[in-house]
């Protein structure tokens, strides 16, 4: 019996993880709920591990049960589903749903043209979003009053619209940022009176 031949429950450990890396292709098409094919073999031989285990820490001729091994199982089934449920498929849909859906959240934002735009070419923005920047492929948005050509590197450049993974920016000065580069007038007159 497998259960109780050391050379054969290290063969089925072999070949439970060969099975493992040949169905990872098939995680997403067979699968039952929070457990597919990949996690079977996985869970097999992890089965197999802890009896290959038990069976070396027993002295004498005594073997796992076939009880205890369908135990075992059902208790690392278990705990894999609980980990699909909780840890992994949370984390991987955030993952998913932060990459598609900041490109999409970039607009209306500032950035800063890295690479520059021509006005049939494709160049490259960096925008700030909170503690992160990013760099984005970026096209000339084309529905504006004033037609643009050339965007320079450097340029300070809103984002209008996103499309097919592409930035569409136009030139863009921040007035928060345009008021603290203008001179104060108001020292002027005083300055001016003082010469006369």
């Amino acid at each position: 019996m497998i259960l109780s031949n050391q050379t054969y429950m290290q063969l089925a450990f072999v070949a439970c993880l060969i099975l493992a890396l040949l169905t990872l292709p098939l995680r997403e098409i067979i699968t039952i709920g929070f457990f597919d094919i990949s996690d079977l073999f996985v869970s097999l031989m992890i089965a197999v591990f802890i009896g290959y285990m038990i069976n070396e820490s027993m002295p004498g001729n005594a073997f796992i049960s076939i009880g205890l091994f369908i135990l075992i199982f059902v208790t690392v089934v278990t705990g894999i589903v609980l980990l699909n449920i909780f840890v992994i498929i949370p984390f991987r849909s955030r993952s998913e749903n932060s990459s598609a859906t900041s490109i999409r959240q970039l607009e209306g934002k500032e950035g800063t043209v890295s690479v520059s735009i021509t006005a049939d070419g494709v160049g490259e923005v960096l925008v700030y979003t909170g503690f992160t920047k990013t760099n984005r492929m970026a096209k000339i948005y084309e529905n504006s009053s004033e037609p643009v050509t050339f965007i320079e590197q450097g340029t300070n450049v809103l984002v209008m619209d996103v499309k097919d993974s592409f930035l569409y920016v136009l030139p863009y000065t921040n007035t928060i940022q345009a008021t603290n580069e203008q001179q104060p007038t108001w020292n002027l007159n005083k300055k001016n009176r003082k010469r006369k």
